[in-house]
């Protein structure tokens, strides 16, 4: 009897648990995330703001991540509800660190190189996930920082030293609670028109398990983009977006000629 009524009390509790609610489970008809630059209240959005999103592996000079260069994440409901206070670990970028070559594999992309392994003597670090600035708001929204994060203002780019990487990737994934999200060129676009991406001047090589050249900009990047200048357009040599590749593209590159994780700065 007492077996029968701890198995009944068992069966009730079961019963009466609260269930997670479907208020706090991103609709991804409704979710999404898009590229911006500049002030938060008056971003820019679409092409030019994809424009300022390049990156060098050691994030150096003043052309290179400009404008707080981001993605604006916003969270809703399937009643189109605002979701907010989720966590900012729980929403990421997601990176494998390297190729299946290299041995990587998982929900992340795998032609971004960031890990220590191919590159220990530039002292690159280990990257997976690059979170959330903050907790999203009471309107849903966060951010996300290609540069990092600045404590108590989010969407407003800081360097982090630790967020290095080589390589490009079209579709980087970006995920929320486990939901992976899909993107939009602006705010006003369909959804689908996007997918999360930072031009690389480390867009060549290092993809296989040659040590050091995960995270380095040599002549394997220079000269795929000088060859580029005057056929059919390639879209990761066109540094600044314009619609071609030129000499200004081969010159911005030509700049970042050795920069690696530890060069110019260690930091």
């Amino acid at each position: 009897m007492k077996l029968l009524r701890a198995t009944w009390t068992l069966l009730l509790l079961f019963v009466h648990i609260p269930m997670p609610s479907y208020g706090g489970v991103p609709d991804l008809t409704r979710s999404y995330f898009v590229p911006q630059s500049g002030p938060v209240t008056t971003p820019t959005e679409g092409q030019a703001a994809i424009a300022n999103a390049r990156f060098c592996p050691n994030k150096d000079g003043t052309q290179i991540l400009r404008m707080s260069a981001r993605l604006k994440i916003v969270l809703q409901a399937s009643d189109g509800s605002p979701i907010a206070g989720v966590a900012a670990s729980d929403i990421c970028i997601m990176f494998n660190g390297g190729t299946p070559a290299q041995g990587f594999s998982g929900i992340g992309d795998d032609s971004i190189i960031a890990n220590f392994q191919f590159n220990q003597l530039a002292n690159c670090p280990d990257l997976r996930c690059i979170p959330a600035d903050a907790p999203t708001d009471q309107n849903g929204v966060t951010y996300i920082c290609w540069n990092g994060a600045t404590p108590g203002q989010p969407g407003v780019a800081t360097r982090d030293p630790l967020r290095k990487w080589g390589g490009c990737a079209g579709d980087i994934p970006v995920y929320a609670l486990g939901f992976k999200l899909l993107g939009k060129l602006t705010s006003a676009s369909p959804l689908g028109t996007y997918t999360a991406h930072v031009k690389c001047l480390d867009c060549f090589g290092g993809r296989t398990t040659a040590p050091n050249q995960g995270e380095l900009v040599n002549t394997l990047d220079i000269n795929p983009v000088q060859g580029a200048i005057g056929t059919p357009y390639k879209y990761f040599s066109d540094f600044d977006d314009n619609g071609i590749v030129n000499t200004i593209d081969l010159n911005f590159i030509k700049g970042h000629n050795s920069h690696k994780c530890n060069f110019p700065f260690v930091n």
